[in-house]
């Protein structure tokens, strides 16, 4: 097994690990935690430093503290619901299925990870390489890495390598536009002479 088959399944086991540890809804509340926290911090973080503005025109420091304050107030909200929530799971005796349901939930997040990681290493030179054509792992991930490849800019997947003959980067085009130069310099097709039909006697 490579050492980038260990990393992958490092990657997996771990947030596995971490699902199991914590539980379906511990685990799902960090993940709507982390996420509707910076969503709300981009979007009224501004809107937070004018109240922490004297008059009204927020300074740096003000800014800064409205993004934050933010931020940390949608974290100790969701992670008090979910902690709520937890509880509530655990007294009606439903811990076993939370932590199934976590496994089951760090297992999808741990694979979606490996997948981003493959999809930066499809930027370097590794697909190239014998380790990645050896590898037993990255056959499983690499159609999430493909389908993740879809949401980037068209100029960025121009630069992307996964190991399947094509080339990255500036190969790629060249590559690309072969075929065509040959189509337009290509030798003249051979004609056969077309047969004549002999001309019918006179009765």
């Amino acid at each position: 097994m490579s050492a980038l088959d260990l990393t992958l399944l490092a990657i997996v086991g771990v947030s596995t690990l971490f699902g199991v540890m914590r539980g379906f809804i511990s685990a799902l509340a960090s993940m709507v935690a982390w996420l509707l926290a910076g969503w709300v911090a981009f979007h009224y973080g501004g809107d937070a430093a004018y109240w922490l503005s004297s008059d009204g025109q927020p300074s740096a420091s003000e800014l800064l503290g409205g993004y934050a304050l933010s931020f940390i107030g949608v974290m100790i909200f969701v992670g008090l619901t979910g902690w709520a929530i937890r509880h509530l799971v655990k007294s009606v005796g439903l811990s076993g299925l939370d932590r199934v349901l976590g496994l089951a939930l760090g297992f999808a997040r741990g694979a979606f990870v490996a997948c981003i990681v493959l999809l930066l290493v499809a930027f370097t030179n590794l697909p190239r390489e014998p380790e990645w054509r050896r590898s037993s792992i990255v056959p499983m991930l690499l159609p999430g890495a493909q389908w993740l490849s879809q949401w980037l800019p068209e100029w960025t997947v121009q630069e992307l390598d996964f190991g399947n003959g094509r080339p990255a980067g500036d190969n790629a085009r060249l590559q690309n536009l072969l075929p065509m130069s040959l189509e337009d310099t290509g030798a003249p097709q051979d004609h056969a002479p077309s047969s004549a039909s002999p001309a019918s006697k006179p009765e």
